[in-house]
């Protein structure tokens, strides 16, 4: 079964946000090769950097006295440990995982930086998450842990990268978590997803 767990079109509470920048102005940081930080122009990143390739641009925050804090999924898709920071973007890798359509996945691998046409300051965002599709599409991606539409510095964000992303061909999502249910059985499956240890085999 594939699971579909993301907000298609515009989402709601941002049309407040009218004000995003040109996304030719829109800068996009990265790691290299050689693990030195690299800054270019995002229209002309976004189409030459395999972004599924790339290391965490910046490492997830540790938060005390919260139960659950950064880790690994090993993504049956890609054959790798995939870094999540949170329940909530490790489902999502789940669920991402069992879509036969999606062929790469990588966790925080570029930063976008802008200058607010408002304010003239500059502000950044890290994504939670990258997807690359058999068909060449891609999907920049956060992980709320509800499905409240987002406000404040997380709304005027997605304003942004929606317009960013829209502008090179690849699509940016908050995706709602999926419902208590459906949330268990993906987990439960995806308990088959990895290889059984060197010696054992599945059940």
């Amino acid at each position: 079964m594939i699971i579909d767990s993301s907000q298609d079109g515009a989402e709601a509470g941002l049309s407040a946000f009218t004000q995003v920048p040109e996304p030719g102005t829109v800068e996009a940081e990265f790691t290299g090769a050689d693990s030195t930080p690299v800054q270019r122009r995002w229209v002309e990143a976004a189409v030459a950097v395999r972004f599924e390739q790339l290391a965490p641009v910046a490492p997830f925050p540790v938060v005390p006295g919260r139960r659950w804090g950064p880790g690994w999924w090993w993504s049956a898709t890609t054959g790798r440990h995939v870094m999540h920071g949170s329940r909530a973007m490790c489902t999502q890798l789940m669920v991402l995982d069992r879509d036969p359509q999606v062929v790469g996945l990588s966790a925080r691998p570029v930063r976008l930086i802008w200058r607010d046409p408002d304010s003239r300051r500059v502000l950044t965002w890290v994504p939670q998450l990258f997807a690359r599709y058999a068909d060449g599409r891609a999907l920049l991606a956060d992980c709320p842990a509800t499905s409240e539409p987002s406000a404040g510095r997380a709304g005027r964000a997605a304003a942004v990268l929606a317009a960013a992303c829209a502008a090179v061909g690849f699509t940016y999502r908050r995706l709602v978590p999926p419902e208590k249910v459906v949330a268990a059985n993906v987990r439960w499956l995806a308990g088959y997803r990895p290889p059984p240890p060197p010696g054992r085999r599945r059940p």
